[in-house]
């Protein structure tokens, strides 16, 4: 039997930012959004549990930073989200694509688990204001 979690003030607080954010958010970004009402570890935990619930996915970027979006139909015992993910050289910002991730034809013996693909170039905002 799954044990029925809570809804916290704390929960309601993070999830409004991934709410109101248009791309993925990282430990850091919400911490700073909510100094003072939130530690580290609380946020941590709460992070985590939305991942373990299927509510958000984690993005590992280039550097080895994790950067969490938003799930789209997926349930704590299955994790759908094996899309793009777009990495603006300019805002930083992490965007999830609604397009499949790449999949590589692999040898019978291997089991693929998880698909993880960043592209890097420049978001609409940024392409608008500058030249690259």
């Amino acid at each position: 039997m799954e044990k029925k979690k809570r809804n916290t003030k704390t929960k309601q607080l993070v999830m409004s930012a991934f709410s109101k954010a248009n791309a993925a958010l990282c430990h850091e970004d919400i911490e700073r959004q909510f100094a003072g009402q939130l530690d580290r570890v609380t946020i941590y935990r709460i992070l985590q549990g939305f991942c373990d619930d299927g509510v958000l996915h984690k993005i590992s970027s280039e550097g080895g930073k994790t950067y969490y979006a938003l799930c789209h139909h997926c349930t704590h015992e299955q994790h759908n989200d094996e899309h793009l993910h777009f990495h603006c050289l300019a805002c930083n910002r992490i965007y999830c694509l609604e397009v499949p991730a790449i999949t590589v034809p692999l040898p019978p013996e291997y089991k693929v688990v998880a698909v993880s693909c960043i592209v890097s170039g420049y978001c609409i905002e940024c392409s608008k204001t500058t030249n690259h």
